[in-house]
């Protein structure tokens, strides 16, 4: 269901401030696995920060729920949680534009299903911002021109991971009818933490010699990456509906490259500035829709 222009444009608004801070994830990882920290021991800290400063911060100034147990936040924990393991497994086997372009096919999937899981209505002009948004982001991960191997057991982990978004999304549209963003995510990192224990328990003797620079790093992580990436999804979500938060959210990859040239001074090429354009001008087709004349509803 859509809303008004300024719900429209406030939702647009979270939507790319948690892509922003999602794409600061790459530079924190690097940072990370250079202080010694493994894929594991990261995403484990990380969950683990952003529940025990989300849980202060809701006890100290909001005094609300900090948990939100019903099966479908739940659910949608064990989605992020899914997607996020499923997407790490994929890198090990298949080249890393190749599993960005496959994974980014989420927002197709979230717009056709939520025709009839939402009953919204269909937009021609969102679907052809779908088409730009993934003929950006095919441009950006270099598919094009390049050849690009590919393991059959990797295409499965990243159409998992791919659902599991999906889901974690669509689900996100429902959650937020009864449910407070803060609590949805205080929950989300609890369930990651529980989840993600039986998956690296092999590891957790680490916890007792951890360095400052790798609590700092994973610290970063858990606020830019989590609390305010996943808290600020939500918001928008909330506020412009699950299959149009899905399509702005494709900015990430434009804003990963971005903060590639700007911290990290890494260069931008032709087909990737051409890209970020198609990403762009999709975005625009998802924030300023075409308006209805019955109702004013876009």
């Amino acid at each position: 269901m859509f809303r008004n222009g300024s719900d429209n444009l406030q939702g647009s608004a979270y939507i790319l401030f948690s892509a922003l801070m999602y794409a600061t994830l790459p530079i924190l990882v690097k940072i990370a696995y250079s202080a010694g920290l493994g894929p594991g021991n990261t995403l484990l800290l990380r969950y683990l920060f952003s529940f025990i400063l989300l849980g202060g911060f809701i006890k100290l100034f909001r005094h609300g729920r900090l948990l939100s147990l019903s099966p479908l936040v739940i659910a949608q924990g064990i989605c992020l949680v899914g997607s996020g393991l499923f997407y790490f497994f994929a890198l090990e086997t298949l080249p890393a534009g190749l599993a960005t372009v496959i994974f980014f096919t989420h927002p197709v999937i979230v717009a056709i299903l939520s025709l009839f899981v939402f009953k919204e209505k269909f937009a021609p002009r969102l679907f052809v911002g779908l088409a730009l948004a993934l003929g950006g982001i095919s441009l950006i991960s270099g598919l094009p021109g390049g050849e690009q191997a590919l393991s059959g057991r990797g295409i499965v982990w990243v159409l998992l991971a791919c659902l599991c978004y999906t889901f974690y999304s669509l689900i996100g549209q429902k959650t937020l009818a009864d449910h407070e963003p803060l609590s949805i995510t205080a929950t989300l990192s609890l369930m990651a933490v529980i989840l993600l224990i039986p998956v690296y328990h092999s590891e957790l003797g680490f916890i007792q010699h951890l360095t400052g620079q790798q609590i700092l790093v994973t610290l970063a992580m858990a606020v830019f990456n989590t609390l305010l990436a996943v808290l600020f999804f939500l918001k928008g979500v909330q506020k412009i509906g699950a299959s149009r938060a899905s399509l702005i959210s494709t900015a990430e990859p434009v804003f990963c490259l971005l903060l590639a040239f700007i911290i990290l001074r890494e260069s931008l090429t032709p087909p990737e500035l051409t890209g970020s354009v198609l990403v762009f001008t999709s975005m625009l087709l998802a924030v300023y829709p075409r308006r209805e004349s019955a109702g004013g509803r876009d």
